[in-house]
């Protein structure tokens, strides 16, 4: 029973220090700080948002985790990170927001992105902080899990215009430790290499076949003839098959009735000499009583008091008995 616990725990551990180094793995990806007519929110409404990338191969839970647009210092005895920041969060909303639980928005898989709309309006669902960006205005925004562990950070200059982001050139590629500029780019979506992307990769991969298969077939006659012939060889298949499946149930069918069919003379004759006169005399008895076991209507009990004509009804024979006789 204790090795068994032991396991549990064991277990347990290992499960929860898998999802601590998950969340080590939340980078910022893109920061709009001024939206006038960009990205929109489930209300249809501009507002600043900030994406979040997860660089990992595992679903990640943001619950709990905080976003702040000040430096925390967590006080590293007495009270835990958890019960501070979340106290800190409560009593400064305009600084700190905690990421609430139960929400499957707050769930971001594997290689994927996550949009937080800074509005300061909680009220409108989890994604939404609980604090603004001001335009033209430096600010810096910080990560932190729900041990106080400082997961990243990115400094947003006060030169951001509208409708431009801050994005990484690679998503995730960031060093929580050390902020280099040199790894972020703003971004104005006036070209197709400064493409704005909230939830989506701030740079597509190429790939070389598709690149290669696109110069010999610009029109996408070579696809088109390729998907035709694979629709109707399937076709073709299934024809095929089922006209095959059709003659063989036929001829199982017909074989069935043929066998059918030579049996029953030959069964008859056998089954009629192995039978005695006394089995067939028995089944004619038996027959002749049954098809006449009925009065003269149907339904209807007659009684007929006639001497020559008895019925079993007013037979004295067949109510007594005989006499007892003395040998």
């Amino acid at each position: 029973m204790k090795r068994r616990i032991f396991l549990i725990l064991l277990a347990a551990v290992s499960v929860m220090t898998v999802l601590a180094q998950s969340r080590k793995e939340l980078r910022f990806n893109e920061v709009m700080v001024v939206n006038d007519s960009s990205y929109i929110d489930q209300y249809g409404r501009h507002v600043p948002w900030v994406e979040v990338f997860n660089r990992s191969y595992g679903t990640v839970g943001m619950e709990q985790m905080f976003i702040s647009n000040q430096p925390i210092d967590i006080p590293t005895t007495g009270i835990k990170p958890k019960d501070f920041l979340n106290d800190y969060a409560k009593k400064n909303p305009g600084i700190c927001y905690e990421i609430p639980r139960g929400d499957r928005d707050t769930r971001v898989a594997p290689r994927t992105h996550v949009v937080f709309f800074a509005d300061g309006n909680t009220a409108a669902g989890a994604l939404h902080l609980s604090f603004t960006l001001e335009p033209g205005k430096a600010t810096s925004l910080y990560l932190y899990d729900v041990n106080g562990d400082l997961v990243d950070v990115v400094n947003i200059p006060a030169t951001m215009a509208a409708n431009q982001t801050l994005a990484l050139k690679a998503d995730g590629q960031s060093d929580p430790a050390v902020f280099n500029s040199d790894q972020w780019s703003v971004r104005d979506g006036i070209t197709s290499g400064q493409v704005i992307t909230p939830g989506k990769f701030n740079l597509a991969d190429e790939n070389d076949n598709i690149e290669a298969f696109h110069e010999r077939d610009p029109h996408g006659f070579i696809v088109a003839l390729m998907a035709m012939s694979v629709v109707f060889s399937a076709l073709l298949i299934l024809y095929i098959m089922f006209k095959l499946f059709g003659k063989f149930f036929d001829r199982r069918k017909g074989d069935d009735a043929e066998v059918a069919g030579t049996a029953s003379p030959v069964a008859a004759p056998a089954a009629a000499a192995q039978a005695g006169n006394e089995v067939i005399a028995a089944i004619g008895m038996a027959l002749y009583q049954h098809l006449n076991a009925h009065d003269q209507e149907s339904g209807v009990i007659t009684i007929s008091h006639e001497h020559e004509n008895h019925s079993a009804w007013n037979s004295k024979l067949n109510t007594m008995g005989h006499m007892p006789g003395h040998e």
